[in-house]
């Protein structure tokens, strides 16, 4: 180990001609470029399908495609002529009139099947409908073995044997059998979503020579037609294939989004809030048409969500953008998985005002796995077989002979008055503030067809449940209302001037240059926030005044955290984050709290206040504020089905 690393210290002792790279090591540089990892192999050669104007696609791996790579396809083809071009470096037949800048298919660059062919053992066979002969070429450690005729139908079959042979030290860099399949499962995912009208199979050759299917998505024809599964807008030409690919659970649980102008379209699924996961992997980006990662997209996602989810989990998205090829350059990384747009604030904040404007939008529907939890729940507490033979319900203490004329006060008894005045700050509101109660005057049977239904009991002194037409719903009164008043709250932080509060004594904190010159750029914005910058030399900031609602807070610390989120997001919402995050205590603290009594009255304006407040479906925190039962699911309780 030491001589390792006085070798590493001295290597600049030596000094060394320079020369010209040796074919074969410059060959193999540009496949570790692109190839990677099987997953690569498989990307690639998918793509290539793809641009050949396939209409069925066929994967077999072995051994997480360390072994064998094998994908078929009913493409045009490649002429027994063009065979040996399409394996040398920087051949292709993707761009127009060499047009980098302008490029409307997956592979342009010439280097997948040269790289491919320095990685492992290439066979590629073809046939082209005007011949009558298919073709056959082999091509190992970069040469050309043999090309013969051969038997196949139309289109084209590239299988890769034995990868990394001629390199075993990459080979033993990749992970196992298990993870590398599920990173060449990951691509096929991808590829799939953004192909509807493709056929993809994928399949897994096991040691013994049997093999097993690990997915197949047909292209979806009459058959399909009446599928239950799919997302809500089934005019969306990626429904169908979203249902296949993320599941049923999934499907039900999307919202479509669509956004549309000269310059700009944006369209796919997004989850409801109150339906997330623990990472982001099921986050789905496309931009024309191909698969990427970008942190402005990620970023938009979590600017959206950042009102309505749960610290730590994450959204669902399916997102397909489509903008002018010179705005966008897909030629950043050598596997061509990242972007850079002309103009990201554009896309990210267009991404932003679609998400939470569909959000806004289905502020009365919630996630099936919300009540499909609650109806779990009932099948577990309640016990079923011993209901004939016993008069009283268990449902773990909440009804009871002992207690059944408790329950029965609280059922009924709505005369306790709301609540009484809350002194703490302007900012907090009653529930007579939101609509004048004497206003009110709906009949029972017309708040029925309403998405809230009717209030008919009021439960434990926090949950209200609401009888529609289609089943019923229960409500978490303080989450409710904790919504509400937070609308209401950054409606007026928006409309007014910010107040702001200026310090007693400014403080001087450095930033260092890259960091100051970045933060004073957006001194407008700051401005509009309630925060008052000025520059105090080249290398810091002199901080005069801070919003008002932030109260008391470390200057220092948060002139860092601006100066962090701008170096790498470019936009000012960790201030706003801030800012809504106070507005959401000051909202906790002034909405009705558990333990309130509500008469009738006013638990019908709870109801039709949530129906007309954006985002009402979920509180500040990303906890649902109802959770609904079908009628249907109800009478599975009781074996009525």
């Amino acid at each position: 180990m030491n001589n390792l690393t006085d070798n590493i210290l001295n290597r600049k002792s030596f000094k060394r001609p320079i020369v010209k790279l040796d074919e074969k090591i410059a060959n193999r540089i540009a496949a570790g470029e692109v190839i990677e990892r099987p997953a690569a192999i498989v990307k690639e050669l998918v793509e290539n399908s793809i641009d050949a104007g396939a209409n069925s696609i066929e994967i077999l791996v072995s051994q997480g495609g360390k072994s064998i790579i094998q994908v078929k396809d009913d493409g045009w083809g490649i002429s027994k002529d063009e065979l040996p071009t399409a394996v040398c470096r920087h051949a292709t037949s993707k761009l127009i009139d060499n047009e980098i800048s302008n490029v409307n298919t997956y592979g342009f660059r010439g280097e997948a099947l040269p790289s491919i062919g320095c990685s492992g053992r290439l066979n590629i066979k073809s046939k082209i409908d005007k011949s009558e002969d298919a073709w056959e070429i082999f091509v190992e450690n970069d040469k050309i073995i043999e090309l013969i005729p051969t038997s196949l139908n139309n289109g084209t079959c590239v299988e890769v044997r034995d990868l990394f042979f001629k390199t075993p030290a990459r080979l033993k860099f990749l992970k196992s059998d298990k993870i590398e399949m599920q990173s060449i499962f990951d691509v096929f995912k991808r590829l799939s979503l953004i192909n509807p009208n493709i056929s993809f199979s994928l399949r897994e050759l096991s040691a013994n020579g049997g093999g097993k299917s690990i997915a197949n998505y047909p292209v979806k024809s009459s058959n399909f037609d009446n599928i239950k599964h799919a997302p809500s807008n089934d005019n969306n030409k990626y429904s169908f294939r979203v249902s296949q690919v993320l599941g049923r659970e999934i499907s039900q649980n999307l919202l479509p989004i669509s956004l549309s102008n000269e310059d700009l379209s944006i369209e796919g699924f997004i989850s409801l809030p109150t339906f997330s996961r623990s990472n982001s992997l099921q986050q789905y980006f496309f931009v024309n048409g191909r698969p990427v990662w970008d942190k402005n997209l990620t970023t938009a996602v979590r600017v959206s969500y950042s009102d309505f989810i749960m610290k730590g989990r994450y959204p669902i998205t399916v997102i397909f953008i489509n903008c002018p090829t010179d705005s966008v350059d897909a030629n950043v990384h050598p596997a061509k998985t990242e972007v850079r747009f002309q103009n990201p604030n554009y896309i990210k904040n267009s991404i932003i005002s679609i998400i939470k404007s569909t959000i806004a939008n289905h502020n009365t529907k919630t996630s099936t796995a919300v009540s499909e939890g609650m109806m779990h729940a009932f099948k577990n507490n309640i016990d079923f077989e011993n209901l004939s033979n016993n008069k009283e319900i268990n449902l773990r203490g909440s009804f009871s002979n002992s207690n059944k004329k408790k329950n029965r006060e609280e059922f009924t008894n709505f005369s306790e008055p709301f609540f009484k005045d809350l002194s703490s700050r302007n900012y907090q509101y009653k529930l007579s503030d939101e609509k004048n109660i004497n206003e009110i005057n709906l009949e029972e049977k017309n708040e029925k067809g309403l998405p809230l239904g009717s209030p008919v009991a009021h439960i434990h002194e926090n949950y209200i449940i609401s009888q529609t037409n289609e089943g019923i719903v229960l409500i978490d009164q303080h989450a409710a209302h904790e919504r509400i008043v937070y609308e209401k709250l950054k409606t007026l932080f928006k409309q007014e001037n910010v107040a702001t509060q200026a310090l007693l004594i400014p403080e001087i904190i450095e930033l260092g240059y890259e960091r100051t010159s970045v933060v004073l750029d957006f001194n407008d914005d700051f401005e509009r926030l309630g925060i008052i910058l000025e520059p105090f030399g080249k290398k810091s900031i002199c901080v005069r005044s801070l919003p008002e609602i932030l109260g008391q807070i470390n200057s220092t610390v948060f002139l860092n955290d601006l100066a962090d989120e701008l170096l790498e997001c470019d936009n000012i919402s960790v201030v706003e984050e801030k800012i809504e995050k106070v507005i959401s205590k000051i909202a906790c603290h002034g909405s009705v709290r558990s333990g309130r009594k509500l008469n009738s009255s006013e638990m019908s304006v709870l109801l039709r206040t949530m129906e007309t407040t954006p985002f009402s479906n979920q509180c500040n925190h990303g906890r649902p504020t109802f959770i609904e039962l079908k009628l249907k699911d109800i009478e599975k309780l009781f074996n009525r089905n």
